[in-house]
């Protein structure tokens, strides 16, 4: 099976890192080997949205794929050209979230129309640079979770991304204002193709354009230094940000869909 969205696509430079992926006639086994209850990192990609009746093969044969009685979840998603969501009422009758994500690209950008001139962007170098990001990516997180579950979460992907960068798959970078650190994001890339993580701004410092003119800065960098022609940007299609990122030049390419359950015992961000 391969896969025709650039936003799947993407995902495999992470799991091509510290991952694994079995290929078999109509779907993917993407496996995160550090992490097996990283939902969006272990999963099974379907080559077409669910139909009726897919319920029950589907979810055999994710937990045929993944028989770790550890693991507490199962994602599955799929991979067309038109975005279709497919028949998911028996998934979701039977506890499954529905998630859809936008997925944006671009091959040059353009300075944003609420450019910060006073924002330095710059690769993190230092241990001590990376801690200060972890506690930015917590304070910015959504409440849907205790900040402890946050961090606890941010600190694991922390630890995949710095390594990742130590690899030279990527950067990740900051935005500072008066030597203040006030948003973050990573790009990794391969193959030409680059793609951000967790793009932040500290909640005391917002609407000054920081992730505006950080996703610029970042982008002319990850263009120039990693050599990429396809920037990937994706998230949550009602998510205000997306106007931004337009305003830099990114056009929506599709959306893509998946579902997936876990046991209510278990916090839903795991480490």
């Amino acid at each position: 099976m391969k896969l025709k969205s650039l936003g799947y696509q993407s995902e495999l430079i992470f799991t091509d890192f510290d991952g694994q992926v079995d290929a078999h006639e109509n779907y993917l086994v993407v496996r995160t080997l550090t992490n097996p209850n990283f939902f969006w990192g272990n999963l099974l990609i379907f080559d077409r949205p669910p139909q009726k009746g897919d319920y029950d093969l589907w979810v055999k044969k994710f937990k045929a794929e993944f028989k770790n009685p550890q693991i507490y979840h199962v994602t599955l998603a799929w991979d067309t050209n038109d975005g279709v969501i497919g028949e998911v009422s028996e998934f979701i009758a039977n506890g499954y979230e529905l998630e859809a994500k936008a997925v944006l690209t671009a091959k040059s950008v353009i300075k944003p129309p609420k450019f910060n001139p006073n924002l330095q962007v710059r690769p993190l170098t230092e241990d001590s640079e990376w801690e200060q990001m972890i506690q930015l990516q917590v304070r910015s997180a959504h409440d849907n979770l205790p900040k402890h579950e946050w961090e606890k979460f941010y600190r694991s992907q922390s630890s995949r991304y710095k390594a990742m960068v130590q690899a030279e798959f990527g950067n990740w970078y900051g935005g500072y204002l008066d030597g203040k650190l006030v948003a973050g994001l990573g790009i990794f890339h391969r193959n030409g193709i680059g793609r951000f993580q967790i793009v932040c701004t500290d909640p005391n410092y917002r609407r000054i354009g920081l992730c505006g003119t950080l996703v610029y800065q970042s982008a002319l960098h990850a263009f120039e230094k990693m050599k990429v022609t396809d920037l990937v940007m994706c998230a949550d299609p009602d998510y205000f940000a997306i106007k931004i990122y337009e305003s830099l030049g990114f056009k929506q390419q599709r959306l893509e869909y998946g579902v997936y359950w876990w046991d209510r015992n278990h916090q839903k961000v795991d480490s």
